[in-house]
């Protein structure tokens, strides 16, 4: 009987200590379903973008009539006419006398000249699963194209970031164009989506799977909700035409600040008591930025300790975002567990080559000097052709 005794306030302690782990234990799963439903409905109310494979793209514009043709250059000389003196390139003055010299010897119809490097062998399509991402800051031309690449082999994920000047075929208005002006699409033939994946895949040799929009303005929500990303530099910079404005030393900065930051082409620094233009800042440098902004967000995401601050971002991400139509919430889920805790180092940057040329109609613009596979091949060898 005294044994039953003394066992007895043991097994209601232990039997207390199970009631509250199974209390607990369902509490965090309808915590992780709430949490799980709150993001699954978020990403519901993202947008979304038409978004066809390129073969079938490819094959509907060239059917464009040679009538139509000439209705959609004209509309592109519209637009064209009205960006080409918004951002003047930052070059050297040097530079820009001998683009200008360049430019009286080209005649008329030079820019129907053929240039080499505008397209790469097509690469299998199990060779890698492709992600497109395309900032905007307004408008219908995209501010920056980052082309990330998975290996199915298992090896390392590479990135590259397109020059929005980069100068390639346009396969709706059959001319050269800046790669940016793809965004536009191409009325019903084609969305900006697809025009723009198209010109990707042609420029690149490898078909793009998924497409992203991101609207920079509404990005910085994004890092907001994040709890902002830490930006170092040496110096205190400046922009006054990006806003940008950081002391010196590192800085836990709001999405304001980080997008000033990637915006930046004109960086002021102060030194020995005075402000001076940084040197050899250019959209290269930029895209610098904008690939290294993604690493910070990577390594953000890498903090997540439940599905709640998934759906934090997720919600966030409902004004910002675009994705395409086959861009499930499984792909999402997928994607952002590969890429949790994602290190700069874990990636490898492929870099484009290019030159500067200006057309016959004065655009200043960017032409590859070596074909995209060429440059692949340096970084993932299996890629060769």
């Amino acid at each position: 009987m005294a044994s039953q005794r003394r066992s007895g306030p043991k097994h209601d302690v232990s039997a207390r200590l199970r009631h509250l782990s199974i209390f607990f234990g369902v509490t965090g799963l309808v915590f992780v379903a709430i949490s799980g439903w709150s993001a699954w409905t978020a990403y519901r109310d993202i947008e979304r973008v038409t978004f066809g494979d390129s073969v079938s793209a490819a094959e509907n514009l060239v059917t464009i009539p040679a009538a139509e043709v000439e209705e959609l250059r004209a509309a592109e000389d519209i637009v064209e006419d009205a960006v080409q003196g918004e951002d003047p390139p930052n070059l050297d003055g040097d530079v820009l006398a001998d683009l200008e010299r360049r430019r009286g010897e080209l005649e008329v119809g030079a820019q129907d000249v053929e240039f080499p490097f505008v397209s790469s062998p097509v690469l299998p399509d199990e060779m890698f699963t492709s992600y497109l991402l395309a900032g905007v800051e307004g408008g219908f031309r995209a501010d920056a194209i980052i082309l990330l690449l998975l290996p199915h082999d298992g090896a390392q994920p590479l990135m590259v970031s397109l020059p929005r000047d980069l100068y390639l075929p346009n396969p709706c208005t059959h001319r050269y164009t800046r790669i940016n002006a793809g965004l536009a699409g191409c009325k019903e033939h084609a969305s900006g989506a697809e025009l723009l994946s198209l010109m990707v895949s042609n420029f690149t040799g490898i078909e793009v799977d998924h497409f992203a929009r991101v609207n920079f303005s509404g990005f910085q929500e994004v890092i907001d909700a994040l709890g902002g990303v830490e930006i170092c530099v040496e110096n205190a910079v400046r922009d006054s035409k990006s806003f940008l404005d950081l002391p010196a030393g590192c800085t836990q900065a709001t999405g304001a600040q980080a997008l000033a930051w990637v915006r930046s082409r004109r960086t002021q620094e102060y030194t020995d008591g005075a402000w001076r233009t940084v040197p050899g800042v250019s959209d290269f440098t930029r895209q610098q930025k904008e690939q290294d902004m993604l690493f910070k967000i990577a390594g953000k995401l890498n903090s997540f300790g439940s599905f709640a601050s998934f759906s934090e971002v997720a919600q966030s991400l409902t004004d910002t975002v675009a994705l395409d139509e086959g861009f499930s919430f499984g792909d999402a889920l997928s994607l952002a567990w590969e890429v949790r805790g994602i290190k700069s180092t874990d990636v490898v940057r492929v870099s484009v080559t290019t030159q500067n040329y200006v057309t016959a109609d004065g655009a200043y613009v960017l032409l590859p000097t070596a074909s995209f596979n060429e440059r692949l091949a340096l970084y993932y060898p299996a890629a060769a052709r």
